[in-house]
């Protein structure tokens, strides 16, 4: 069931939209930390890790890479990191 979805996930446009959410994120962490820091809320321990894991998601579908293991197929199921990236990014610049 993964693979199928998963399947239909690799496809350019959605590719590249995780792509430029997750380099935008880790972009702005890099870019000046503090400031994205306050923007969000500070770095906590709900929004850091979710802040890592949505990037690093959107880096490896970005790239193209698809998990063989259903487990880290959701684990890392690009959705569920375009949610987290898209409300991170919206607290960010609203």
């Amino acid at each position: 069931m993964l693979d199928g979805l998963h399947d239909r996930l690799l496809q350019r446009v959605l590719m590249l939209f995780s792509l430029v959410l997750a380099v935008t994120c880790a972009g702005l962490v890099i870019w000046d930390p503090q400031s994205f820091a306050d923007k969000i809320g500070g770095f906590n321990l709900t929004n850091a890790p979710a802040l890592i894991w949505a990037t690093c998601t959107g880096f490896i579908h970005g790239m193209g890479f698809k998990p063989r293991f259903w487990l880290w197929q959701l684990v890392f199921f690009p959705p569920f990191a375009w949610i987290v990236m898209i409300y991170i990014l919206s607290s960010a610049f609203i």
